[in-house]
């Protein structure tokens, strides 16, 4: 069985080398180079490396490397339909547990980050606010089935579009950020009235936007 993701320390630093920047998509790294790059030994990177390719982060190339994959379509694709699968199935139980509180709550949230983004202040401390509240707010639904194999495979499946958004993401605008309030204000309304169907529905469309607004171009 491969290292749980959380207990692999090669696994997380892969994961900021990405975030930040160091490591980028469709590189190619010796052994020797990943090491350096994130500061573990040969040993280790072994066991990490077991898990990358098992995630299909890296390909191992004979005489070539290690090749940090490139996010196309297919593995776009892929990522957010394993997503889209999971949040679905869960929010038939979450429809179904949601408290007053939750729902007041994330609905306060969202229109706190729409005056944010609607006002002067800066727009990237706007935007950390709304990606927060994004992954919470998927992150709940989730949570609702209490399996932690399925919160961790929606974490890893999250982290992937993230990377991929990296990628092909040219620009981020306020109009965008927008969208998404209103798409998720729109799940909540339905939960608001207890209508799990239509929360499923608007949840499929959000997913949809959000694939268009990020590669449509």
């Amino acid at each position: 069985m491969a290292p749980d993701r959380h207990d692999n320390e090669g696994y997380r630093r892969f994961r900021e080398a990405l975030q930040e920047g160091t490591l980028q998509a469709g590189m190619i790294v010796t052994q020797n180079e990943l090491c350096d790059l994130l500061g573990i030994s040969l040993s280790p990177l072994r066991e990490t490396l077991v898990l990358l390719e098992e995630f299909g982060l890296v390909e191992i190339k004979p005489r070539t490397g290690i090749r940090i994959v490139y996010p196309e379509v297919a593995f776009i694709r892929e990522n957010y339909q394993f997503r889209i699968m999971i949040e679905v199935y869960a929010l038939r139980a979450f429809g179904d547990t949601v408290t007053e509180e939750w729902l007041a709550n994330m609905r306060a949230r969202h229109e706190e980050c729409r005056s944010e983004l609607q006002g002067s202040g800066s727009f990237e401390v706007a935007q950390g606010h709304i990606v927060a509240v994004d992954r919470k707010f998927h992150r709940d639904i989730v949570e609702a089935l209490e399996n932690r194999a399925i919160l961790e495979t929606h974490t890893r499946l999250q982290e992937n579009i993230g990377m991929a958004k990296r990628v092909h993401q040219r620009s981020i605008f306020r109009t965008q950020l927008i969208d998404t309030i209103d798409e998720h204000l729109r799940v909540l309304s339905c939960l608001e009235k207890r209508d799990v169907a239509g929360a499923i529905a608007n949840l499929e469309a959000h997913f949809r936007a959000s694939t268009h607004r990020t590669f449509a171009a």
